[in-house]
């Protein structure tokens, strides 16, 4: 197994309940949408149910195409009952400004953004911490984690007082979790599905909305011929590194870590016939991986 760096595998027990607490610096883009018609038209567009929150609610979301392909993926916070915070990865907001502005026709609303803010992901807490430091707080997309929208990462980590753990021990946290990163995981005609983000980012009850047909579709009447899934391997691979079973190509790796309980580890996009527990060959990596459900 590679061996983890100290301040790695430090980093990735404090991340963990109960592990005392720590924070990971990163980045985002926040989207404001303003109105009397701003809970109707995300509505309309997004695959949570956005128009049942309450102001001070959050859930994740996506925007798909009207071929159900998922497009940008998100958080949606509702400040008011007339106003919402989208929170997206740093790349995802100038995409998400104009796809919202290609669907808002007549909707009394403003699109406001996208700016950039610091993120910082804490782990190890069972509250979001109140600070004057935090604009706000939402449940982190990896389990046990909170992220916080601050203005300044490195001033809320000490106001906070909290240590600073590496980007890798969520990276890593993330993979096992099997929680896909849009835009890392997945690519411009992925489906909802193959993602796996059904169960956390899909309202099933909430009625029509951009590409809901084929998410409806795959969901009662078919399947998908791909899926994200976990790979444990012998040494580190490199993203997009084919992956091979009996000689054919069958999938690429999309996101990896080196975890301190598993070693190296992936998240790869595998074709289903594939199953879980076969040993496939990566491209650069000495030896078989060994495809696994998510989470590991």
């Amino acid at each position: 197994m590679t061996a983890i760096a100290p301040d790695v595998a430090a980093g990735y027990v404090r991340l963990d309940p109960g592990g005392g607490g720590a924070g990971v610096r990163g980045s985002c883009a926040l989207v404001w949408v303003e109105g009397p018609d701003a809970a109707s038209f995300l509505q309309g567009l997004l695959t949570n149910d956005v128009a049942s929150l309450t102001p001070g609610g959050c859930v994740p979301a996506l925007l798909l195409d009207a071929k159900g392909r998922i497009q940008v993926g998100l958080r949606c916070a509702r400040d008011a009952d007339d106003a919402f915070t989208l929170v997206t990865t740093p790349g995802a907001g100038g995409p998400l400004v104009a796809l919202l502005g290609r669907y808002h026709v007549s909707e009394d609303l403003d699109v406001l953004g996208p700016e950039p803010s610091d993120l910082l992901t804490v782990g190890g807490l069972a509250r979001p911490p109140a600070s004057d430091a935090v604009d706000l707080a939402l449940p982190g997309q990896v389990p046990g984690t909170w992220d916080l929208v601050v203005t300044d990462a490195g001033a809320a980590l000490a106001a906070l007082g909290l240590p600073q753990a590496p980007a890798e021990s969520l990276t890593a946290r993330r993979i096992e979790a099997g929680v896909p990163l849009v835009g890392v995981d997945t690519g411009p005609s992925t489906l909802v599905q193959e993602a796996g983000l059904e169960n956390a980012a899909v309202s099933f009850d909430k009625g029509c909305y951009l590409g809901q047909e084929t998410v409806a579709r795959v969901a009662y009447r078919g399947h998908v011929n791909r899926r994200l899934r976990g790979l444990l391997l012998p040494a580190p691979a490199a993203p997009g590194a084919r992956v091979e079973s009996g000689g054919a190509a069958v999938g690429a790796v999309t996101s990896t870590a080196v975890s301190p309980a598993r070693g190296p580890i992936a998240l790869a996009m595998i074709r289903t016939s594939v199953a879980d527990g076969e040993d496939v060959a990566v491209e650069g990596v000495p030896g078989p991986a060994r495809v696994t459900g998510l989470p590991m």
